[in-house]
């Protein structure tokens, strides 16, 4: 069975990106967890995004490799979660740890909850439990989506 989680921090660009190409890239990373993702995110939304200070501002208009990956956390998250209890899973999931270390155990944190299986250690509480209710609401629509395609 294929493996269903966003791309590893490698795969990520390492090239600043425009709003634009962050947009794309964002909607490219999470494809294989929500499926077809377009307009997942987009300008405004990254714009909100940083004036309530769950992302930092661009640089020079460009965005990072870090920027990107929390901007996949949030786009994922605000499936089932508000602003405010995405700040808290990020504070939780970033305090004493760098952007890399944080990104890549929400990705393996993810994989495991979409395939049933336990959420490795240290992880954050509350980022379990978000991403249990995650896993649960792309299990709905994909039960949906299958009936809707039978009906």
């Amino acid at each position: 069975m294929e493996e269903r989680t966003v791309s590893h921090w490698e795969e990520l660009t390492k090239l600043d990106l425009y709003m634009d190409q962050v947009c794309l890239a964002v909607a490219d990373a999470i494809l294989p967890v929500a499926g077809s993702q377009e307009g997942a995110l987009t300008p405004t939304m990254v714009n909100n995004y940083v004036k309530r200070k769950l992302l930092e501002a661009p640089k020079k208009k460009k965005y990072s490799t870090a920027h990107v990956s929390r901007l996949i956390i949030i786009t994922l998250l605000k499936r089932v979660l508000s602003l405010n209890e995405i700040d808290a899973v990020l504070n939780d999931l970033f305090t004493d740890r760098e952007d890399q270390a944080g990104y890549s155990l929400f990705g393996e944190a993810l994989a495991a909850a979409l395939a049933g299986a336990p959420i490795p250690v240290g992880c954050p509480a509350l980022l379990a439990a978000a991403l249990r209710s995650l896993a649960g609401k792309l299990e709905v629509e994909r039960i949906l989506g299958e009936s809707i395609a039978r009906a």
